[in-house]
């Protein structure tokens, strides 16, 4: 929408689109004037019932497209909405409050079946392995000082799997290699999720999550 747009067409555009907020800009979409929202709109138009566009307009945060979310999350709490801009300048999307909601509750379900699987897996090792086998692996430098099992990461478990003797200790019929494999993907997942790059993550993540530990349950028992 530009300054010179209505009021009208506004609630109009909002309703048809089940927007809760709108740019007010420039036809170029370089020059960002602010925001209208249903809350902007109410407001205006209770202290004045013939408020125009121009008095529902309210200051409109923006990031940068390369901007890491994690660091907006302060302003999209205060104004539940942010402005994105490409890399020619240009508004060409927006974050809002609700949008982040969604995308935690699609990596909520993943979060959770990883610390399970580290829980099982830290429990796995911790009962086949000594630590100090663990430690060589790991940390042969000793400039982490590990000196408890759960200090581990999921990489630590990858590299101390991998080893053929530690895996002898478990006494399974898994096949190590391709079980380690696995644990790479999932350590990437891992990654991603904790830095909130929900598009990396592959849309089957839940399944390979759960696989595993079903998998790590029947074939490696404590």
């Amino acid at each position: 929408m530009t300054r010179e747009s209505t009021i009208e067409q506004a609630i109009t555009l909002m309703q048809i689109d089940d927007f809760s907020q709108l740019a007010v800009m420039s036809p170029n979409k370089r020059n960002l004037s602010g925001a209208v929202t249903w809350k902007s709109i109410a407001v205006a138009r209770h202290i004045n019932p013939s408020a125009t566009l121009r008095d529902c307009i309210i200051d409109a945060p923006e990031i940068s497209y390369n901007q890491e979310l994690v660091d907006v999350l302060g302003v999209l709490q205060s104004a539940g909405f942010v402005f994105v801009r490409n890399e020619l300048n240009e508004v060409s999307g927006i974050v809002t409050a609700a949008d982040l909601a969604h995308a935690y509750g699609d990596m909520a379900t993943p979060f959770f079946l990883i610390g399970e699987l580290d829980r099982l897996l830290r429990h796995v090792v911790s009962s086949h392995v000594p630590l100090s086998d663990v430690v060589t692996l790991c940390d042969p430098s000793g400039s982490r000082d590990i000196k408890s099992f759960d200090q581990l990461t999921m990489g630590d478990y990858e590299r101390t799997l991998q080893n053929p003797d530690a895996w002898t200790r478990l006494n399974t019929k898994l096949d190590r290699t391709l079980f380690c494999k696995r644990l790479e993907i999932i350590r990437d997942i891992r990654n991603d999720i904790m830095h909130f790059n929900p598009e990396d993550i592959p849309s089957n993540t839940v399944d390979i999550l759960r696989n595993l530990l079903r998998m790590i349950r029947l074939n490696m028992p404590i």
